[in-house]
């Protein structure tokens, strides 16, 4: 009986992972703690674009307009020109949540693009909202996106479900399999811990607007970005889903229980790719906790090690706009790369969360990358990368990066370092 359970799990194991193919891939390799590979380039206050080296604050506000548009251009696709979001319903799940330590209310919003058209393209998705009670002031908040369904992220019988229930369902070796390979928290945060430590959460589920589905994801990328000609730039969801998290803080910065000025992004893997999107395109952002974000998040594109751009974009060609793929295999013709999107967050602080084994995701390439953005938090006169190698983690450092043990997901390890970025940068 042992040995059925046990090959049920390894056989689980091995679609989970095929799965996750574009995430996660198991080595035996280990990342080097002093990586010893070429620095980042195009430098980020160097020449681009026909334009001189900049060396002040105003010259690199001109720099950081070329810079996002040229991520739209070669990497994520073209944002829509304009777009909202709107309350259409709000909810009280509880005033009782945590024992009484919080509230939870559900948000269903309908967000809105235009790309050179006079019509609305709309979708809808719900929001949940955490908030601790008993507290006199606006509290900081996390904001994350998740691989599952709103009520797998914050478990109450409340919450509503989508049809089907999602693929997150469930208490049997499906579950236990999930947390097994990819830690205690890739589903579901420590939200007791979150709130005792006086922040508030808010979770949304991405694939409510557009699928992670190639195909759904595709069609529904399609229909939000009508107006937009060049299938080349189309977005990809990773944009979309970085946009998403904007349109969530429209609705917040009016939330009385939330200190909008301390909206900290965070998100896993895919979704840390969209928070460092969300965070370099939108500035209202006050800092990202990016976890294993990989390629087309920190890691660099040039002398890869890991997922490179062929890879990640034949796994889901949702992701990114068709001009990415086309980078494939010749990665240097670039014009920018990962440290620039890290550098148009300066001088806001980020954690880029890794772990030793997960060489798919690049930590040493993801290391280099914040070496490169540096120069720009220097710049901006807030320090940035205080460390010299992969292992000594600096939390209150603005830009600073943190190597566990194991492999890709969430684990017991990750949110102690977590929280220690959190309260050095966003706690009174």
């Amino acid at each position: 009986m042992a040995s059925s359970f046990s090959l049920t799990r390894l056989s689980l194991l091995v679609v989970m992972l095929c799965a996750m193919g574009g995430c996660v891939r198991l080595t035996m390799a280990w990342a080097d703690l002093t990586p010893d590979r070429p620095g980042a380039s195009p430098a980020a206050l160097g020449p681009f674009d026909g334009k001189a080296a900049v060396n002040n604050p105003e010259e690199w506000h001109e720099r950081s307009v070329l810079l996002r548009d040229a991520f739209q251009q070669h990497v994520y696709g073209v944002l829509p020109e304009r777009s909202g979001a709107r309350v259409i319903n709000r909810r009280l799940v509880t005033d009782s949540l945590l024992d009484g330590r919080a509230q939870l209310e559900e948000i269903t919003l309908e967000v809105w693009t235009s790309f050179d058209s006079d019509s609305e393209n709309t979708a809808t998705f719900n929001l949940l909202l955490a908030t601790p009670v008993d507290v006199d002031r606006p509290v900081p908040l996390i904001l994350m996106e998740t691989f599952c369904p709103n009520h797998n992220t914050i478990p109450h019988q409340g919450v509503t479900r989508p049809q089907g229930g999602g693929g997150c369902d469930g208490e049997g070796v499906m579950a236990d399999v999930m947390t097994y390979v990819f830690g205690r928290y890739i589903a579901t945060p420590p939200l007791a811990e979150i709130v005792d430590r006086g922040f508030a959460l808010a979770t949304l589920y991405p694939s409510e607007f557009v699928p992670d589905q190639a195909d759904a994801g595709l069609v529904a990328l399609s229909r939000l970005s009508q107006g937009h000609t060049d299938d080349m730039t189309r977005w990809g969801s990773i944009a979309a889903w970085g946009w998403g998290f904007s349109r969530v803080l429209d609705v917040l910065v009016s939330e009385p229980s939330v200190d909008a000025e301390r909206v900290v992004l965070y998100g896993h893997s895919r979704y840390g790719k969209a928070a460092l999107f969300a965070a370099a395109y939108d500035e209202r952002f006050a800092g990202v906790i990016a976890h294993q974000s990989g390629t087309g998040g920190a890691a660099l594109n040039r002398h890869k090690q890991g997922e490179s751009v062929g890879d990640i974009t034949r796994a889901y060609p949702h992701w990114f706009s068709r001009q990415y793929a086309a980078y494939a295999g010749r990665e240097e013709g670039l014009p920018v790369d990962q440290h620039h999107l890290l550098a148009l967050i300066a001088p806001r602080p980020v954690l880029l969360g890794n772990a030793r084994r997960d060489v798919w995701s690049d930590p040493e390439g993801t290391f280099v990358a914040a070496q490169g953005a540096h120069p720009v938090y220097d710049l901006l006169g807030d320090g940035g990368l205080q460390q010299t190698d992969l292992k000594s983690f600096i939390p209150d450092a603005t830009l600073s990066f943190h190597l566990r043990p194991g492999t890709h997901g969430v684990t017991e390890e990750d949110w102690p370092a977590f929280f220690e970025f959190l309260e050095a940068h966003f706690s009174e």
